[in-house]
């Protein structure tokens, strides 16, 4: 079957009911919970700077497609997230990442333009409900964010295309440059995230010009 694609108004088979219990999308996920600078700026706004939690090892660095970018880390010995309390109850749930908020939902990115799919079989409640995407996110204003997903997929994509052609030197500076910018660097959190994650993009384009 072709999968079919929902944009934020449309309603979506996702809705698990709170989980009642249930974590296992929490566990055994290696390194695979990518964060955004979204994510570090709502980290950051709780009183969790991305520094600290690399430092505390509750997330990890990764390489993706030859960029280096911060994940979630896995409990060694039990397999389940960092955050992930006693109770197997999100411990972090008001300000999850987006790559938690989304599941089960994938994202689609084609000609400039992103929606969404569901992986049917990767949530193990088969009694989901349907729900608008906007409202399963839940991060407002909802186009603004959406907004922001396809610029930071962008953006990385042309940071891959530039480290792929750069020398070993060069590209371990570039994405230690950009692991700061967009990771490290603390952000305003009084102010809005995405004025912020603009200027910082529109500084390393200018580098590049």
């Amino acid at each position: 079957m072709e999968a079919r694609f929902y944009d934020l108004n449309d309603l979506v088979r996702a809705d698990c009911h709170d989980c009642h219990g249930c974590s296992s999308c929490c566990r055994e996920m290696g390194d695979t919970i990518l964060l955004d600078p979204y994510d570090a700026y709502q980290f950051q706004k709780q009183g969790k700077p991305m520094s600290g939690l690399l430092e505390s090892g509750a997330a990890a660095l990764t390489v993706w497609e030859g960029m280096i970018l911060p994940h979630l880390q896995m409990n060694a010995a039990t397999g389940a997230c960092s955050f992930l309390n006693g109770d197997g109850r999100c411990g972090i749930h008001e300000f999850r990442p987006g790559m938690c908020r989304l599941f089960p939902l994938g994202r689609n990115f084609e000609d400039g333009k992103m929606n969404y799919f569901l992986l049917e079989h990767a949530c193990e409640n088969r009694n989901r409900s349907k729900i608008r995407v906007s409202r399963w996110l839940g991060i407002e204003p909802p186009e603004k964010y959406h907004r922001f997903v396809l610029e930071w997929h962008d953006f990385r994509h042309e940071m891959v295309a530039i480290l792929s052609g750069a020398e070993e030197e060069q590209a371990k500076q570039l994405n230690l440059h950009l692991l700061r910018t967009f990771f490290l660097s603390p952000y305003d959190t009084a102010s809005d995230f995405y004025p912020q994650f603009s200027e910082r993009t529109a500084r390393i384009a200018d580098a590049f010009h």
